[in-house]
């Protein structure tokens, strides 16, 4: 029968479109999945990158407060230098009075004699601390320029993260977006596999009712 062949031909033609509709479906739902995978993994990311920059924030803050301490200990260093530097200039007054005083002939009391020697000392003791205050100022110096490299270098790695944060922050959007857009493409696809599927069942009955009337006219022949 002509006309069965043409439902049967027509009936094939569905079942395959419904196949390969549901081939398609499985492809988008296997494509969701691995967006939704490679958005949550680069959430957790965003999340890592975070915490490492608030912990480089912590310790970026640590060495700014040991910067500021060095500081102070410079200035003190070097106020401390100062006073020792007009101190030894004093002395040096003093000597060189009493040392004029000698020259001339004055002569020097036993007194006299013992506060130079005291002075001398004084002067010494004075310049040897100088030049430790001299000694520290330079070491806190380099201590503070290690400081200031390492600040640095964490402000570059903070920098760094940031970036990188928001690149994976774009890369989630953009993931979203693609996402969505397979969802909607899968909504789709559902509703033309269940359209296909209602117009299958249809031409089935159809096809089983065109067979039933078929077998009675021969059985009426």
């Amino acid at each position: 029968d002509k006309s069965l062949e043409r439902f049967r031909s027509e009936y094939d033609k569905l079942h395959r479109a419904l196949k390969k509709s549901h081939e398609s479906e499985k492809r988008l739902i296997k494509k969701c999945r691995e967006l939704n995978q490679e958005i949550v993994a680069n959430a957790a990311k965003v999340q890592t990158a975070l915490k490492l920059s608030q912990e480089d924030q912590n310790t970026i803050a640590s060495l700014k407060r040991e910067i500021e301490k060095a500081w102070k200990m410079v200035d003190a260093a070097h106020e401390k230098e100062g006073r020792a530097k007009e101190t030894i200039q004093q002395l040096k007054h003093e000597i060189q009075n009493l040392s004029r005083l000698v020259e001339q002939g004055a002569g020097l009391s036993i007194g006299q004699e013992n506060t130079v020697n005291e002075l001398v000392k004084v002067k010494a003791a004075l310049s040897k601390e100088r030049e430790a205050q001299a000694a520290q100022i330079t070491s806190l110096m380099a201590e503070i320029s290690s400081y200031l490299q390492k600040v640095e270098g964490i402000e570059n790695e903070v920098a760094a993260a940031h970036e990188e944060m928001n690149n994976l922050r774009e890369v989630i959007g953009s993931r979203k977006q693609e996402s969505e857009k397979e969802g909607a493409r899968k909504e789709k696809l559902e509703n033309e596999m269940k359209a296909l599927r209602a117009t299958l069942e249809a031409r089935q009955t159809e096809i089983k009712e065109k067979v039933a009337a078929l077998a009675r006219a021969q059985d009426g022949v």
